[in-house]
C-alpha cells in the first residue's frame, strides 16, 4: 500500500473516531449542563485554543516544513526548548489576565483549569511525524486524547455542579497524547541527541507562520468571547451548539492539511507543474464533496439539531444554517494555505491573515452586537470568504491555478440534489440524506461532471 494511502486511511479513520468521540462529549455536556454552563465550558475551550497557538508560536508548522525538507531529527530538541519558553510565558500571562479581568469566579477558575492543558503540548511532537509523513502514530495519539477526555466526562460529569471535571478531562487527554507521541519518538530515534537549546533563528523563521495561525484561531474562537461580552452565556451556548456539528465536518479539512502541507513543500521543490496540478485537482474534488454538504446542511438543520441536543436548542437551527457555509469556505481556504506555504510565501500568508483578522473583528463584533449568535455566524462566514480571495490572489502571483473544470455541471448536480432532499425530508432525516446522496451521485455521472477515468485516477493514487 502506498504511503499516501496509508496516511489517508489512518488519518481518516482516526479523525472520524476522534470527532465522533468529541461529538458524543459535546452532545452529552449540552444535555447535562444546560445552555449557560455549556456556554462557560465552550468559552474555556476557546481560551485554551488561543493559548495553544500563542504558545506554539508557529513552531509546529515550521517544524513540519523543515522535516519535510530533510532537516535532522535533532530539530526536535530546539523546538521543544523554544516551546517551553513561549508556553510558560503565555501561560503565566493568561492566568494573570483571567484572574484580573473575569469577574465571575466560577468562569475564571474553569478557564484557568482549561489553560493548564497547554503545558503537555510542549512535548506534543505530532509535527515531526507529519513532516516524515508517518501519520499512523499521530492518529493513535489524537484518538487517545479524545478517548481519555470522553471517559473523564462520562464518568464524573453528572450535573452542572460537576463542570470542573471537563477541564480536568482535557488536561488528562493532552497528557496522554503528548506522552504517547514523545515516547514513540524516543523509541524510533533513540540515538538522536536532544539539545534543549532555544534557537533565536528558529523563532524568527516561525513568526510569520505564527501570525497567520494565531489569526486563524482568532477567526474560530472570537465569537464566543464577543457573545460573552455583549450578550449572555446562553447565547454562547446557542452559538456553540450550532458550530459544533460544522467543526465535526471539518475533520475533512484536518485530513486535507495534514496531507497537503508536506506534499506541497516537496512537489513545488521537485516539479512546479505537478504542484499546480495537485492543487487544482484537490480544489476540484473539494468543490464536488463540500458544496452538497453545505446545501444539504441547510435543508436538514431543523431535524438534525433537535436530534443532537434535545429541546431548548431551537434557536441554534438558523445559526447552523448560516454557519454550515464556513465548512465549505474553509475547505477552499486550506488549499490556498498549503499552496502559499509550499511556495515559501509564509510572509504573504501572515499578511493576508492580518487583513482578514481586522475585517473579522469588525464584522463579528458588529454582528454579535446587533444580531447575537446569528450575527456572529454571518461575520465568520463573510470574513473567511474574504480570506479565500486574498489567499488566492497572493498565490496567483507565484503560480497560476486555473478554475477547476466542469464546475457548472457540479453546481447543477448540487441543485438537483437539494430538490431531492427537500422532497424526501418529510419521510425522515435518514430518508432525506440517503436520497440526496443517491441523486447527487447519479447526477454527477449523468452530467459528466465526474467520469469513470476521474474515479480511477483518484483511486490509483491510494492503491
Amino acid at each position: 500500500m502506498k504511503r499516501l494511502s496509508k496516511n489517508l486511511l489512518s488519518l481518516f479513520t482516526a479523525d472520524i473516531a476522534r470527532r465522533l468521540l468529541g461529538f458524543i462529549s459535546v452532545a452529552y455536556l449540552a444535555r447535562i449542563l444546560g445552555k449557560e454552563s455549556f456556554g462557560t465550558v465552550y468559552l474555556g475551550f476557546a481560551v485554551l485554543a488561543y493559548i495553544m497557538v500563542l504558545s506554539g508560536a508557529g513552531f509546529p508548522t515550521l517544524g513540519t516544513k523543515k522535516i519535510a525538507q530533510g532537516e535532522s531529527a535533532e530539530l526536535v530538541g530546539q523546538v521543544i526548548a523554544g516551546r517551553f519558553i513561549t508556553t510558560v510565558l503565555v501561560f503565566l500571562i493568561d492566568i494573570g489576565v483571567v484572574l484580573l479581568a473575569v469577574q465571575n469566579s466560577t468562569v475564571a477558575w474553569i478557564i484557568v483549569l482549561f489553560s493548564c492543558a497547554v503545558l503537555p503540548q510542549i512535548f506534543f511532537v505530532d509535527w515531526f511525524f507529519q513532516g516524515k509523513e508517518t501519520l499512523g502514530i499521530v492518529s493513535v495519539a489524537r484518538v487517545a486524547q479524545a478517548l481519555v477526555y470522553l471517559a473523564v466526562v462520562l464518568i464524573f460529569v453528572r450535573s452542572a455542579g460537576d463542570m470542573i471535571w471537563v477541564p480536568l478531562g482535557s488536561i488528562a487527554g493532552e497528557c496522554a497524547a503528548s506522552a504517547l507521541l514523545f515516547l514513540r519518538f524516543r523509541t524510533v530515534y533513540p540515538g538522536v541527541p536532544l539539545h534543549l537549546k532555544p534557537s533565536l533563528s528558529l523563532l524568527k523563521q516561525s513568526m510569520p507562520l505564527a501570525v497567520g495561525i494565531i489569526l486563524t484561531t482568532l477567526v474560530t474562537n472570537y465569537p464566543s468571547f464577543a457573545l460573552g461580552i455583549f450578550k449572555t452565556m446562553s447565547d454562547v451556548g446557542t452559538y456553540s451548539a450550532a458550530s459544533k456539528p460544522v467543526y465535526f465536518l471539518l475533520m475533512g479539512d484536518r485530513v486535507l492539511i495534514l496531507l497537503l502541507l508536506p506534499a506541497s513543500v516537496r512537489k513545488f521543490s521537485d516539479d512546479p507543474d505537478k504542484f499546480r496540478r495537485m492543487l487544482t485537482d484537490a480544489m476540484r474534488w473539494i468543490l464536488i464533496m463540500s458544496m452538497p454538504v453545505a446545501l444539504g446542511g441547510i435543508l436538514i438543520a431543523s431535524k438534525l439539531i433537535p436530534i443532537i441536543y434535545g429541546v431548548g436548542y431551537e434557536s441554534s437551527i438558523p445559526v447552523f444554517q448560516v454557519f454550515i457555509w464556513y465548512f465549505f469556505v474553509t475547505m477552499l481556504h486550506t488549499v490556498y494555505l498549503a499552496g502559499l506555504i509550499g511556495v515559501n510565501e509564509d510572509k504573504s500568508f501572515g499578511n493576508n491573515m492580518l487583513v482578514t483578522a481586522v475585517l473579522y473583528l469588525l464584522t463579528v463584533t458588529a454582528g454579535v452586537y446587533w444580531w447575537g449568535p446569528m450575527g456572529a455566524a454571518c461575520g465568520v462566514v463573510l470574513s473567511e470568504t474574504a480570506s479565500v480571495f486574498l489567499m488566492r490572489h497572493a498565490l496567483q502571483r507565484t503560480i497560476s491555478l486555473p478554475v477547476p473544470e466542469k464546475i457548472i455541471r457540479v453546481i447543477l448536480s448540487v441543485a438537483v440534489m437539494g430538490a431531492s432532499v427537500a422532497g424526501a425530508l418529510p419521510y425522515g432525516l435518514v430518508a432525506g440524506i440517503l436520497t440526496g446522496i443517491v441523486c447527487y451521485s447519479i447526477m454527477l455521472f449523468l452530467s459528466r461532471a465526474v467520469v469513470w477515468d476521474d474515479v480511477k485516477t483518484l483511486l490509483a493514487r491510494f492503491s
